[in-house]
């Protein structure tokens, strides 16, 4: 081959591994001449180099380029190793990594990430717009994204989103202080997913309700979408319910039933301070008020031991004056096991009643019960639209105040069926005299409202569309006109003409019968509510009409004012006095048709007498209409008999309240000494004592004194025969007395 110089010779731009370069070899002192080597030799025996040093650099950054040796490949900048690739494929980047283009893609399957923050879209000038639709993509049958949206300023994920382990969604408040989160129960039996209303109520205060199927939809009068409980549904301390139609109790008639305990009472008691230092808890509430509904049974379940001493009942007041006890059953005593209390609420039942201790007081509270019966309920205030009617006794402490055009209705009755125990202010309508009546608080008289009187209205005139009418006022020309009441445009229909009064310039008009003005020749007429003259009053006359009613009103007579004449004979009866008939002294009762029997008091004694110019009898007599073994006690002094006379029996005397003699049905029983100057009859039936026979000739005298015996002082005494005082009797003969025996 011809010598050639190197620029003359052909450039080569794609040389092959096998093409070969001449080469000196250096390393071997230099000596070796005619030295060649293969493209391919030339590039894969490369120095290993350094990352201070690489193998392959640039002629003017000798520190940049790529060094290797022990399977790892450096990429140097500076001096410094800034990637190395393992022979694992592991590649290694010391210092940032800007990726370029518009599309990174990574092919493994984890990749790690020892930094604590990733940031998206960071760009030049970051904002809302530049950051829209930027996030994660997941791919799959479809792409799984959670995206920044910046139409709703949200993320947004395409997928649902679970929470583990109990573990909570969180809502920051503004400083990220506190928050309001939610979690998953600890046991769910079954998945549940609530579906949210579409759009907000427009009524404050309405809540979230299920269907029972998980759609939610706000609860508002009228809509279908009510809640559904079962158990019970618990509010916390003066919670409110707010703005419901109805309140629906679905009888079930199954038994409901509290758990009672007590405990010490504490602020949450209604009566702490007052009553008894305990009080009732009802199912964990300190003495809850209650509110029941008609139809249910209720028990007041007393088991637990700390009810022991604290029997529970019901009351009408809370400070148990009267107790309620209709169906209501007990069982047991409290405190022990089985110990309950229960009531079946009715219609009748009251509608507040109090469930108190019957041994202590103010351990409970009340009892709304929805009943239909106010019986025993204490109110402050009542308001009624209607009509309101009550059984038995309404008390009101204060004032009873009735608007409107009706009226009240008051107790109606005869005189016999008035109250028996009335007190101080009652009023009622009396049926027998037509009239109100009223009790003063010692008898009932009369107020009026009586049908057959009438009250007195004062009328006046108005214009009437009948023939010489045509005018409110006396013209001169006008006639007729309407009456009216005064002071109004009422129309009056008098019952006839007598019952008005007319005056007209001072002048009394007279009445007639009839209706028009050929009735009469003087005066007035009535027809309808007219009133027609007989000719027209002057103008500008001075009148005034008074409408007298059914009848004149008389009003009460004033005291000693009426006469026994003024008086029907034969009207006042027995329960017309309502209490004595009281006359002052020498004032008689008398009776007969000549005053034939008087009682009378004179100032100083009482007098039964009587009068009668014939031989008439003043008999005193029981028994009369029958039997009825009735006798006639004559007392001189009150409790103390002086004369008895007994029905089919005897008759008795007494002395200071002693029987001295009655009769019998042989003679009469003397009991005591009889005193006689003298005595008719032989006394031969005598027993006891000396008897005159053989008419009058003997004396026969007992031969046995046998009882105690002192003979009076200054007298002397005989018997005849051998007398014999009985043993332990003793006979005495006082100084200046004498006794002999014949």
């Amino acid at each position: 081959m011809t010598n050639k110089k190197i620029s003359e010779l052909t450039a080569l731009t794609a040389p092959a591994s096998t093409d070969v370069l001449p080469i000196v070899d250096v390393s071997g002192g230099g000596t070796g001449s005619n030295n060649k080597i293969t493209y391919a030799n030339l590039l894969s025996k490369a120095p290993d180099g350094s990352a201070s040093l690489p193998s392959f650099s640039f002629n003017s950054d000798p520190n940049t380029g790529i060094s290797g040796g022990s399977d790892t490949l450096t990429f140097s900048t500076g001096g410094s190793g800034r990637m190395t690739i393992s022979s694992a494929g592991l590649v290694n980047i010391v210092g940032d990594l800007t990726v370029g283009g518009t599309t990174t893609t990574i092919n493994t399957t984890n990749l790690d990430v020892e930094d604590k923050n990733i940031t998206l879209g960071k760009v030049s000038t970051p904002s809302d717009t530049t950051a829209d639709g930027g996030g994660l993509t997941l791919k799959g049958a479809t792409d799984k994204t959670f995206n920044w949206v910046n139409a709703t300023d949200s993320w947004t994920s395409s997928e649902h989103i679970s929470v583990s382990g109990q573990k909570e969604f969180r809502y920051l408040d503004s400083d990220s202080s506190h928050y309001v989160g939610f979690k998953s129960p600890a046991t769910v039996s079954s998945n549940v997913v609530w579906t949210l209303p579409s759009a907000d109520t427009g009524v404050s205060g309405y809540v979230l309700s299920s269907n029972g199927s998980g759609v939610l939809s706000w609860v508002a009068p009228g809509q279908n979408a009510d809640p559904s409980f079962t158990g019970t549904l618990t509010l916390s301390n003066d919670g409110n319910i707010r703005g419901f139609a109805s309140t629906q109790a679905t009888y079930t008639g199954s038994v409901k039933t509290f758990t009672v305990t007590v405990a010490t009472k504490t602020a949450a008691h209604r009566y702490n301070g007052s009553g008894s230092s305990n009080g009732y808890v009802i199912d964990g509430k300190e003495a809850p008020f209650l509110t029941l509904t008609p139809g249910r049974t209720y028990k007041f379940d007393q088991s637990d031991n700390t009810n022991s001493g604290h029997p529970l009942l019901f009351y009408l007041e809370s400070n148990k004056t009267t107790a309620y006890t209709s169906n209501v059953t007990t069982n047991g005593t409290a405190g022990s096991s089985g110990a309950y209390t229960q009531i079946v609420v009715g219609d009748t039942t009251p509608i507040v009643i109090h469930y108190q201790c019957s041994s202590h007081s103010l351990m409970g509270n009340g009892i709304a019960t929805n009943s239909a019966t106010a019986t025993g309920t204490l109110l402050s205030s009542l308001s009624v639209t209607g009509n309101m009617d009550v059984t038995g006794t309404f008390t009101v402490s204060d004032n009873i105040l009735m608007t409107g055009t009706g009226a009240i209705d008051v107790a109606s009755g005869t005189t016999a069926q008035r109250p028996g125990s009335p007190s101080a202010g009652m009023f009622r309508f009396n049926s027998q005299t037509t009239e109100f009546e009223g009790y003063d608080g010692s008898a009932w008289g009369e107020i009026g409202g009586s049908a057959a009187t009438g009250t007195a209205d004062l009328l006046d005139i108005a214009s009437s569309s009948g023939t010489g009418g045509g005018s409110a006022t006396f013209n001169g020309s006008a006639y007729r006109f309407k009456l009216v009441t005064k002071g109004t445009s009422t129309a009056v229909t008098p019952s006839n003409a007598e019952i008005l009064r007319v005056s007209i310039n001072g002048v009394m008009q007279q009445p007639n019968d009839g209706s028009g003005q050929g009735d009469m020749t003087d005066g007035y007429v009535v027809s309808g509510t007219d009133i027609i003259f007989d000719s027209a009053p002057p103008s500008g006359a001075t009148y005034f009409i008074i409408n007298m009613g059914a009848t004149i009103a008389i009003g009460t007579p004033g005291d000693n004012t009426v006469t026994s004449a003024k008086i029907v004979d034969g009207t006042i009866v027995g329960t017309d006095l309502a209490t004595n008939v009281d006359l002052v002294d020498n004032q008689k009762i008398r009776f007969g048709t000549g005053n034939d029997l008087s009682i009378y008091h004179d100032g100083s004694n009482n007098y039964i007498d009587g009068n009668s110019a014939a031989e008439d009898h003043i008999y005193i007599r029981a028994n009369v209409g029958s039997d009825q073994s009735s006798n006639i006690h004559l007392q001189a002094k009150s409790g103390e008999d002086s004369i008895v006379c007994r029905d089919d029996e005897q008759v008795e005397l007494y002395y200071d309240g002693n029987q001295k003699l009655r009769t019998s049905s042989t003679g009469v029983v003397v009991t005591g000494t009889v005193a006689a100057t003298a005595y008719t009859g032989d006394g031969s039936a005598l027993t006891g004592v000396s008897s005159q026979v053989a008419d009058g000739c003997i004396t026969e005298n007992s031969l046995t004194i046998s009882n105690n015996y002192t003979m009076t002082t200054n007298k002397s005494g005989v018997s005849a025969g051998d007398i014999t005082i009985a043993s332990g009797v003793t006979v005495t003969i006082p100084s200046g007395s004498r006794y002999v025996i014949v």
